[in-house]
Order: C-alpha cells, then structure tokens, then sequence
C-alpha cells in the first residue's frame, strides 16, 4: 500500500479533527467473496497497524492482500474531496 501526495494532504487534515480514530479497512462479504470497506474509526481487535507518510492505518486481515498494490489517493468530485483506492480491483460474480 500506498499514500499519494494528495492522499496524505487529505487524510491529514480530517484526522486531525479525530485524533482518536485512524482510516480502517475491514472485510466485507457478498455473493462473491470479500470486497473491502474504508471507514474514519477506532482500530478492531486483530486489525493490523500500519503507519505510511506518518498516517495510521488499520487493515483487517482479511483485507490485507488486497491493499498490497493500491494507492491511496484524494481527489476532488463534484466539489467534494473524497478518498479512491487507485488499484484496488473489487471482487466480481
């Protein structure tokens, strides 16, 4: 996993109005195995802590494989900022 430059720009500046919570990605089961979710929260038991470009990260185990070649970005849309994970390929039936 990666943080680009946005991305650490971006994560920065909202963890700093929750000192108490990390970005975590967790597991989440369909008809066509495990996809993964991101979320502003407090770690899980058995999540894994990662720190890159001095951000914490909480990765499920689950999920971790799937992070091994993703980027984490921020871009603008439609006026909002918002996270996008360049790489990630979700699962698919």
């Amino acid at each position: 996993m990666n943080v680009s430059p946005e991305g650490k720009a971006y994560l920065t500046e909202v963890l700093a109005t929750q000192p108490d919570k990390t970005i975590r990605f967790y597991g989440v089961p369909g008809c066509c195995g495990v996809n993964m979710g991101a979320e502003l929260a407090v770690p899980a038991d058995g999540d894994e802590q990662v720190e890159l470009e001095g951000i914490r990260f909480a990765v499920d185990p689950q999920v971790k494989q799937m992070l091994a070649d993703v980027t984490v970005h921020a871009e603008e849309n439609e006026g909002e900022m918002g996270l996008m994970l360049i790489g990630y390929q979700p699962g698919s039936c």
